[in-house]
């Protein structure tokens, strides 16, 4: 068995994937949850135990420009400049939400089984679960940034506890995203070790995926926005909490949205390179005209179930997070 799931790790080692909109999803979580506060930019100054690769890791602050990849007229969340080296407590943590896809956690030697996967991107950003063996560590990035934000929030450095807290929403939303916590149906991952066509139907799945959240969020679709705005808190016993609960949903979902992503996009899925000029695999029009025919209903429908509870999980965790910071 161990021997299988290697093999298959082994073939999608090369390839990068994470929920596309990180920014306007953060966004419409936080901005009516965290404090009306205007934080002084302060530089960096931590001892960590975390590797990055340096040549992409990012240290300065870069509120006001233009970090969200979009397509022109896409409707994306405010991103002011800052005034007088200060910067709201919302845009902190809707900027730097995207921050671990900006190159950070690629390229790195992290394990001494990295041969095994590879791409050190995937590493850290997921965790496969595949006939009862676990793999990646998104869950452990997580845990790592919830930590550093407490430590940050403890020295009275407001800036870097939000931003290390806008690290750490990342992971927990990519824990979201179904295809982070499974590749593909059990006979479809055999297949893929002896057809290549599948396999490229799995990556693509999960690429499309990826875009089709941020063409709702972005597409200032009025359903999708007031589902995130609107989610009531729910508040879990610890963080650990927290990720077996949005996993469980996570994976919940997976057959039911790959079935709708292999329904609506089946041939595209077997036969694009992934090079599209505004999305990876499905371009924006193209995810307009198969709205426009009613085909992504479905998909929106489930979409919407689970990005509302986990809004509702991540609303739950700020809150709880935000007390427990204010004393220090």
């Amino acid at each position: 068995m161990k021997t299988f799931v290697f093999a298959f790790l082994i073939i999608i080692s090369s390839f990068l994937f994470s929920w596309s909109g990180h920014e306007g999803l953060t966004y419409y979580i936080v901005k009516d949850i965290v404090p009306d506060e205007l934080v002084k930019i302060t530089p960096y100054n931590y001892q960590e135990k975390r590797v990055y690769n340096l040549s992409k890791l990012v240290l300065r602050d870069v509120c006001g420009e233009n970090t969200i990849k979009a397509w022109e007229g896409a409707i994306t969340p405010p991103n002011p400049s800052p005034v007088d080296e200060k910067v709201p407590a919302w845009q902190i943590l809707t900027v730097y939400s995207s921050e671990p896809d900006w190159g950070m956690d690629q390229g790195l030697d992290l394990s001494p089984y990295q041969f095994l996967i590879g791409n050190s991107q995937g590493v850290r950003h997921m965790k496969y679960r595949i006939m009862g063996l676990e793999f990646f560590e998104a869950d452990k990035s997580f845990y790592y940034f919830h930590d550093l934000a407490k430590e940050a929030f403890r020295k009275g450095d407001r800036y870097w506890g939000y931003r290390f807290l806008a690290r750490a929403l990342h992971y927990i939303e990519d824990l979201s995203q179904p295809y982070h916590n499974k590749p593909g149906e059990i006979g479809e991952i055999f297949q893929a070790l002896f057809d290549k066509s599948i396999m490229k139907m799995l990556m693509n799945a999960h690429y499309t995926y990826d875009d089709y959240l941020a063409y709702l969020i972005y597409s200032g679709d009025e359903e999708t926005i007031r589902t995130i705005e609107e989610a009531k808190p729910i508040f879990l016993k610890s963080e650990w909490h927290l990720v077996q609960e949005v996993r469980k949903l996570a994976l919940s979902y997976f057959p039911k949205v790959h079935h709708e992503i292999k329904k609506v996009f089946g041939s595209k899925l077997k036969d694009r390179e992934g090079k599209l000029r505004s999305f990876s695999m499905v371009s924006v029009e193209e995810f307009k005209e198969a709205d426009q025919r009613g085909d992504l209903s479905n998909l929106k429908r489930y979409t919407l179930e689970l990005i509302g509870k986990v809004s509702s999980y991540l609303k739950g965790y700020l809150i709880d997070f935000l007390k427990t910071v204010k004393a220090f």
